[in-house]
């Protein structure tokens, strides 16, 4: 699709989903509210639901008092999805700036990649609904019912069936997506608008925090400096 005339190859560009390119806290909150309501459940507050954010569901409503008996905990979570499918994937946010700079790494023909904690069903119905999925070569998640997966694992996975190869670039917002940034040979960027804070980032690695979706977009130009293409036919028009 792309001309490449100057600058080096297109490359691999993954994103984390929540907290890097989407802000899923209403969806989150309504939906633990509702499944809290409906299982006589005390609601975390809103600095526990903040810090579940870019994990496992399962492993975090198994923490909440009263959903011990593990049939329980999984009646909670299967009404908690179908609460979140019904209502909260459309309760979700996109950052600004995020829609143009997607847009312009897939017309410098870069291949650009999801890799989210949520489940895959519900990350590409997120993608849809604000127009990105066709900007995406791939959307990769977790299983609605089986445990949450470490984005290390989901990397591992990926390099194994050589989707992924090192010397890409991964951007998220938690420690996890640093680690499995660099346990794979790709380049750590941490962003500091999302749900994990700087310390936690530089902890795992972080090469570099940015703190706007303009910083980010701008070391991107840099890094990547292929011309772009705009094509009628092309997935970024």
């Amino acid at each position: 699709m792309v001309e490449v005339g100057t600058g080096a190859a297109p490359e691999a560009v993954c994103f984390d989903l929540d907290g890097t390119l989407v802000d899923p806290l209403l969806g989150v909150r309504n939906g633990l509210r509702k499944t809290c309501e409906a299982f006589g459940l005390e609601l975390p507050d809103e600095a526990t639901i903040r810090g579940w954010i870019g994990f496992g569901m399962r492993e975090s409503l198994a923490t909440l008092k009263g959903l011990e008996d593990p049939a329980r905990m999984e009646e909670a979570l299967a009404f908690y999805w179908e609460r979140y499918r019904e209502d909260g994937v459309f309760e979700h946010e996109l950052y600004p700036g995020v829609f143009h700079l997607l847009h312009r790494l897939k017309r410098q023909g870069h291949r650009i990649y999801i890799v989210s904690a949520k489940p895959t069903l519900f990350a590409r119905r997120i993608a849809y609904q604000f127009d990105l999925n066709l900007v995406f070569d791939d959307i990769f998640g977790s299983s609605l019912k089986g445990r949450w997966q470490p984005k290390t694992e989901v990397l591992a996975g990926l390099v194994e069936r050589g989707t992924i190869r090192p010397g890409g670039v991964f951007i998220g917002d938690r420690g996890v997506d640093m680690k499995a940034a660099r346990a794979h040979g790709l380049e750590a960027m941490g962003v500091g608008w999302g749900y994990g804070s700087h310390e936690e980032l530089a902890a795992a690695g972080a090469e570099i925090i940015f703190d706007t979706v303009p910083e980010l977009d701008h070391w991107l130009r840099i890094r990547f400096p292929q011309p772009e293409r705009y094509d009628a036919f092309s997935r970024s028009e």
